[in-house]
């Protein structure tokens, strides 16, 4: 009972944060400098554009105003966004204009000119001071030539084109996407928490390594195959996928800590069928296919479970079939930040590495926390994480997969 009261307060701690947001927080820009004047596009998701509404003092002008999200949204950025000349602010000419997007994105086009074309610098404040996390990946072309990218985060929000040297070379490339993909592994929640059901399921050091490593395989190919534009997939339906893959491992740990399949398949025959019936209320264009994917493979995958004797074997299939789909959220990303052709292999190097050190570094930490509680012998901690664990990865990736679905 304990431990049911303790896994109900760490869930209305967790509620109480800014759940509503995406898993990560990313905008990108494209920036064209010609002489004194300098054109910007700056794009994210729509959904991501709505958090200026934390702020009270935009909703205020939203219904004040009777204006559009996306027309607040403008006034915002243009109160975070800047350009300077020679230490003088570079005036904004014209309205920020609204350009033709993908559904679910907003890609905004601004012009400055400046008193002079030197020292310049661009000042991107945009979102930082709503999510600490936030990254912005921006791409400088200088005459229509590309100059320098450069991603922006909290505790570095400028370009000063001056500093800023294109430089091709592999390792510099290589040095810059390896930062990219440990920093969005870390700050990838939904990432850490498939990891972490995978912690819960695999207690067995060799079969950690090996389903580690076939997780590795599954999002390497697909991240390549996204990058490389051989294969694109809808990210919305990826992105709620994930959510139903952490929420998976988490059914299983439950099937194997209690040897019976009905509560994780009645579970998800449940959600499945709900989702079915309700679906278009929910969403005018839900991904009914989807579900009946999910209901089918999941149905299929604990009978196998139940009645086949190749428990380990199954684990390591799925890791890599999961894998493959947490490698095309992987693949939207780094697409996003426009990586360009010169440095596409060290850039896909680099971030694959950079992703497989943030896991390595979550792996190790969690194992260190374990072996310290089993050396002081505590093992009702011990006993007491692994069900917050377990009530963490089964909540976060039903309420990922929901929210996702709905937006």
């Amino acid at each position: 009972m304990n431990y049911i009261i303790a896994n109900t307060v760490i869930i209305l701690f967790f509620l109480l944060s800014p759940l509503n947001a995406h898993y990560f927080s990313e905008s990108f820009s494209k920036w064209n400098v010609i002489d004194d004047k300098v054109e910007a596009n700056f794009s994210l998701l729509t959904l991501e554009s709505t958090r200026i509404f934390q702020v009270e003092n935009y909703q205020k002008i939203m219904f004040e105003e009777n204006l559009s999200e996306t027309d607040v949204f403008k006034i915002y950025l243009s109160q975070h966004l800047k350009v300077t000349s020679e230490g003088k602010n570079c005036s904004l000419v014209d309205e920020i204009k609204e350009l033709n997007s993908q559904e679910g994105s907003l890609n905004l086009s601004l012009n400055f000119e400046c008193p002079s074309n030197k020292e310049i610098k661009i000042i991107n404040n945009a979102l930082f001071n709503l999510v600490q996390s936030h990254i912005h990946i921006a791409r400088i072309y200088i005459d229509n030539n590309l100059y320098t990218e450069k991603a922006l985060f909290f505790n570095d929000q400028s370009i000063d084109l001056n500093e800023e040297k294109e430089n091709n070379s592999f390792s510099n490339s290589f040095y810059k996407f390896f930062s990219l993909g440990l920093d969005h592994i870390l700050s990838g929640y939904d990432h850490l928490l498939f990891i972490l059901g995978l912690l819960l399921l695999v207690t067995n050091l060799k079969r950690l390594l090996l389903v580690i490593t076939g997780f590795t395989i599954g999002h390497s190919l697909t991240l390549s195959l996204s990058v490389i534009n051989i294969i694109q997939v809808k990210s919305s339906l990826v992105e709620a996928l994930i959510g139903y893959t952490i929420m998976f491992v988490g059914l299983e740990y439950l099937y194997k800590e209690n040897k019976d399949h009905r509560v994780s398949m009645i579970f998800i025959t449940t959600l499945s069928l709900l989702l079915l019936i309700f679906g278009n209320l929910i969403n005018p264009n839900f991904p009914y296919f989807l579900i009946l994917g999910i209901l089918l493979f999941s149905l299929g995958y604990f009978y196998l479970l139940k009645n086949l004797n190749s428990e380990n074997n199954l684990l390591s299939i799925i890791t890599i079939i999961f894998g493959l789909i947490h490698g095309f959220g992987f693949g939207g990303f780094l697409l996003g930040s426009k990586i360009s052709s010169e440095n596409i292999f060290s850039g896909l190097l680099g971030f694959n590495l950079g992703v497989e050190v943030g896991q390595i570094i979550f792996v190790l930490l969690i194992l260190l926390i374990y072996k310290l509680l089993m050396t002081l012998k505590i093992t009702k901690i011990i006993e007491v994480m692994k069900n917050l664990s377990f009530f963490a990865v089964v909540f976060f990736g039903f309420f990922f997969f929901i929210q996702r679905l709905i937006a």
